[in-house]
């Protein structure tokens, strides 16, 4: 059972493949993200296809290119009948420049039955504008553009395969609408997949383990098998059983490494009750969220959620708290890491973003300040603003994230959010995070002491709640740890309420636009249930 579920799951890239091809709708394709993983238990890309595609159509010539190696075959009989093709029966250049085989390869596509194997392809094509490529770039950019569209390729049924991991690195000018080179995504593994993969391997060679299978199929979600394979043997090396400790700590330096330049990952310890306050929000959090996923009933999760009030109320430590009460992955986008130097850079890199955080799922991809992060971009820029944010506005409507990729932003002014951003579909639930009222604050101050381990002889913190209105939940935070300090200061082992009616005198509240961000806040709120009685 479990292996016709991973036929399934190849079948999602290498059906559209195969039925483009049989179409006739193009000949040339690019294989990009998870490209240099096993496709099945063993066999990597090329060889998948070639085993399961190209033996049943009699290609008469495989050949496989690399910048760096030039152009191999298989077997001695495809070199032969390339040399007669395209040489004259002479040697097969040792030059590996496109200016050179390219001509030679064109002849073998058009005059044979060929399936051409393109590995890195971005380091022959790299992305840039034409005056940034060499002359050899330029030349091997010609070739590659002009295959797509020749119709003698396609009479002769050849087919080119070239592949890359990250789309973004290869030249645009590959992918525009002028030529037919088809990108086709290939996935990481999903569950079940990693679960057969486990299993076969632990089959073949028994590890050591603390979980179960299905357990270690869960836990390395986002983990292609290269890298399960990985930790198996670094567990085998270390002399320890694989448990969840360890493919925690594995995984983390693995995805810090693939994409630790482009998206931070976060690891909460916060949960729902070491919040104060915001009951409305963790109620519908939990059911609307966690529970939903958990129940794999997608229909309720929203596609996106924004978190709108005033700073220092706490929508950051919210977002954490629900990576950590759900034990889904958390990323979070950080523009700083995306934006680069070059031409072409900060695009690529956003592509890569998009595709580390959607291989996390489940995943809540959380973006703070989203009035600053993402904005269409003004007329006469360099367009990069104007491509990030219409890749953004792409990925958060695509409906096939629902509930896998959980897209959660904050921002306290959404009245500066371009209305395409905020619209029904992409963030379709909008919170308002506001100023905690009397309890909520009696709540905060009792959960921070606990939290931070504050001795007090404190009780009841609702006298203090009254003292504090106006403040937020960051604010009650400076307060305590201002009565700490005197305490500290004073040679005192506990905050008595002496200390904390000084904290609170000395600590006042930032009011600055306070009233005007919790307007804007429930001005944007579209659900009444999330707005507490006296805001109604």
């Amino acid at each position: 059972m479990a292996s016709h579920k991973v036929n399934q799951l190849v079948n999602t890239w290498y059906l559209e493949f195969s039925n483009k091809y049989k179409a006739g709708i193009s000949h040339s394709f690019l294989f990009n993200f998870n490209v240099r993983d096993y496709i099945d238990n063993k066999r990597e890309l090329d060889r998948y296809i070639n085993d399961e595609f190209l033996r049943q159509r009699n290609f008469t010539i495989t050949a496989y290119y690399d910048i760096s190696r030039g152009l191999t075959f298989p077997e001695a009989s495809m070199e032969r009948e390339f040399r007669k093709i395209a040489l004259n029966g002479g040697p097969v250049p040792l030059t590996a420049s496109p200016s050179t085989i390219f001509p030679l390869i064109d002849l073998m596509l058009n005059n044979s039955k060929t399936a051409l194997f393109i590995s890195h392809t971005e380091m022959a094509v790299p992305n840039g504008s034409a005056s940034s490529l060499s002359g050899e770039e330029k030349s091997a950019l010609v070739w590659l553009c002009e295959w797509s569209i020749n119709p003698r390729i396609s009479a002769v049924g050849s087919l080119i395969c070239m592949t890359v991991g990250n789309i973004a690195e290869v030249n645009n000018e590959l992918l525009s609408s002028s030529y037919k080179v088809e990108p086709i995504l290939v996935g990481l593994p999903g569950e079940e997949d990693r679960l057969n993969y486990i299993s076969e391997t632990i089959k073949q060679k028994p590890i050591s383990l603390d979980i179960s299978m299905k357990e270690f199929a869960a836990l390395s979600s986002g983990l292609s098998k290269k890298s399960i394979k990985d930790i198996m043997l670094k567990a085998e090396a270390e002399d320890v059983p694989v448990s969840f400790e360890f493919i925690k700590d594995k995984k983390r330096s693995v995805l810090q490494k693939e994409y630790g330049d482009v998206l931070e990952f976060i690891y909460p310890e916060t949960e729902f009750d070491d919040i104060g306050g915001m009951e409305l929000a963790k109620t519908y959090l939990k059911k609307n969220v966690i529970e939903p996923v958990l129940k794999n009933d997608l229909r309720r999760v929203p596609m996106g959620i924004l978190l709108c009030g005033p700073s220092g109320t706490g929508k950051t430590l919210l977002v954490y708290a629900l990576a950590k009460e759900s034990g889904f992955n958390c990323v979070k986008i950080d523009m700083s890491r995306i934006l680069g130097q070059y031409v072409g850079e900060s695009e690529k890199n956003f592509k890569k973003c998009l595709l580390g955080a959607r291989s996390q799922q489940p995943v809540i991809v959380f973006v703070d300040e989203l009035d600053t992060a993402f904005r269409r971009g003004e007329t006469g820029d360099n367009g990069v603003a104007r491509n990030i944010f219409s890749e953004f506005l792409q990925f958060t409507s695509d409906t096939k994230n629902r509930g896998k990729v959980i897209f959660i932003a904050a921002t306290n002014r959404p009245d500066l959010l371009d209305p395409a951003l905020k619209r029904a579909g992409r963030f379709d639930k909008k919170i308002p995070i506001l100023l905690p009222d009397n309890s909520e604050r009696a709540g905060i101050f009792d959960v921070i002491m606990k939290k931070n381990g504050f001795n007090t002889e404190i009780n009841n913190f609702a006298p203090y709640a009254e003292r504090t209105g106006g403040y937020t939940g960051a604010e009650i935070e400076v307060v305590i740890r201002k009565a700490y300090e005197l305490s500290c200061d004073r040679g005192e082992d506990v905050i008595s309420g002496a200390l904390l009616d000084e904290a609170i005198d000395k600590c006042k509240p930032n009011t600055d636009q306070i009233e005007m961000m919790t307007e804007l806040a429930l001005r944007e709120c579209d659900d009444s249930d999330m707005v507490k009685e006296r805001y109604a």
